[in-house]
């Protein structure tokens, strides 16, 4: 009977299942980066469910990032299962995600910067590098993290209510990533961001409280501008947040008169 129950399984569930074993995800952790249920997962993966929409099976494929040649053997399974075709045009032909936030980030008055999914900064326009006195930091050439530059002494003076904003932050972070603390690369940079010792006196405190805010105003005080309001705006690519854009409009009258005066305000 058990050998009977097995030969059932498709190919397609079978793919499924050893694509998630692959890429080192639970079936629960897929669940969550896809926005599916666990159950639906399972039901999948034993073939209980043979008959998935194409929508999930391109959420699938995105929360496991799948390589080229994986998403074209799944949707071929698919295919095969269902009868349905989802259309997979040439990888040359798109831009990726991480191309289409920089036009983004280069192509917006506001000040701006992209994001990874694990919150190390991927680009930078010449507004925000201004705004939060960061020359010194992007001259370096290193990868930075935006928690590393928000806990450096240097720059912490800059925002009011230092305090408040790191804890936000530090809540919002740990909420967007945690379906991806399994990640060699999540478990070095919470180590490396564990060596500051007031990243780790508020991370001890802080846990994630649901789903962020997409906007909240905070202060700066900058060296030659003063005091400024600024209020996020975020624009996320997929729902695994692969990539987001994160730019800062006014948030009072005398901030944006100072985004007037250097033609930051479209």
């Amino acid at each position: 009977m058990k050998s009977m129950v097995v030969s059932n399984i498709s190919d397609f569930a079978l793919l499924v299942a050893q694509l998630r074993q692959g890429h080192g995800m639970s079936q629960g952790q897929l669940a969550q980066a896809a926005r599916l249920s666990r159950t639906y997962i399972y039901h999948l993966e034993t073939g209980m469910r043979s008959n998935p929409s194409a929508h999930v099976v391109e959420a699938i494929a995105r929360a496991l990032e799948l390589t080229n040649e994986e998403r074209h053997q799944l949707y071929a399974a698919f295919t095969r299962l269902t009868g349905q075709h989802i259309d997979d045009p040439p990888e040359s032909a798109l831009l990726n995600f991480g191309e289409i936030a920089q036009l983004l980030v280069h192509n917006t008055s506001y000040p701006a910067h992209s994001l990874d999914r694990l919150w190390f900064l991927h680009s930078w326009n010449e507004a925000a590098i201004m705004l939060f006195e960061v020359q010194q930091e992007i001259a370096s050439g290193k990868k930075h993290h935006l928690l590393e530059l928000v806990f450096e002494p240097r720059l912490r003076r800059h925002f009011h209510s230092w305090e408040n904003l790191a804890r936000r932050l530090v809540s919002d972070f740990q909420y967007n990533t945690r379906t991806l603390t399994y990640l060699p690369e999540y478990k070095e940079l919470w180590k490396r961001l564990r060596e500051m010792p007031e990243f780790r006196r508020i991370a001890v405190a802080t846990y994630p409280e649901g789903k962020p805010a997409p906007s909240f105003v905070f202060h700066v005080q900058h060296s030659t501008l003063g005091r400024l309001a600024l209020r996020t705006a975020t624009t996320v690519f997929t729902g695994i947040n692969t990539y987001s854009m994160v730019s800062y409009v006014p948030g009072d009258q005398h901030t944006l008169e100072i985004y007037r005066c250097y033609k930051w305000q479209p």
